[in-house]
């Protein structure tokens, strides 16, 4: 072998190796072996569409390949069961639906880095990977509702929308301007409302994401999922 093809057969076998060590190939088995949940087998009635184990997303990539289920700590998988429970006893309509549960850090970067946003805008949407998100500790949830016949309930806006019509801070104000119709607040209220009597914490720019805790108690509850 010459000179430049020893070179060449390096270059190829370190592209490999950090390829291959950059993101599990099973992320299925990598949750389930970090000790998470899924949360239908805890309560089937929740539905589960990750929307990043497809390329309907903010960043046009499919960030999780294969994975299907949602994996989340015991304890946050009891709390959102909850959830549904009362949300079953408020209607046998609706159940909710997950588009985002325990998210990787190194898949936290790879957002990070595709989100071609200036840096204050950035970090309204997406924790910046070196401060870490609850969504690495699988102590936030991305989440909508749908319907028993299978229709997604409108919110005004999809999921991982960037604008101020996802705020919920705003909602009076676009429901008299007109950019959020009365039934679309009524069908954030009802999300909002299981969710918080369950235990769960809004944020203030995205109607879909419920944080279960504090960073510092998932910290010291829950493992650093990377």
């Amino acid at each position: 072998m010459n000179n430049t093809a020893k070179i060449l057969f390096l270059l190829i076998s370190c592209i490999t190796f950090f390829s291959s060590t950059a993101q599990p190939k099973d992320l299925d088995a990598y949750l389930r072996s970090n000790g998470l949940v899924d949360i239908q087998q805890v309560n089937p009635a929740i539905k589960v569409q990750l929307a990043y184990s497809t390329v309907k997303n903010f960043v046009n990539l499919d960030m999780y390949g294969k994975l299907e289920k949602c994996y989340l700590p015991k304890e946050v998988a009891l709390a959102l069961s909850e959830a549904q429970k009362k949300l079953s006893a408020i209607s046998s309509h609706y159940r909710l639906i997950v588009f985002d549960g325990t998210r990787p850090l190194h898949i936290q970067q790879l957002m990070w880095d595709s989100l071609k946003l200036p840096i204050e805008q950035k970090t309204k949407y997406l924790a910046y990977p070196g401060s870490i998100s609850l969504h690495n500790y699988g102590a936030a949830v991305d989440l909508g509702l749908i319907t028993t016949d299978g229709m997604i309930v409108d919110m005004g806006t999809s999921f991982d929308f960037f604008g101020p019509e996802a705020h919920i801070t705003q909602e009076a104000k676009l429901v008299k301007e007109g950019k959020l119709s009365p039934e679309q607040l009524i069908n954030r209220k009802l999300l909002r409302k299981v969710m918080l009597q369950a235990g769960f914490k809004t944020m203030s720019t995205e109607w879909w994401h419920f944080n279960y805790c504090t960073k510092e108690e998932a910290a010291a509850k829950f493992m650093l999922i990377k």
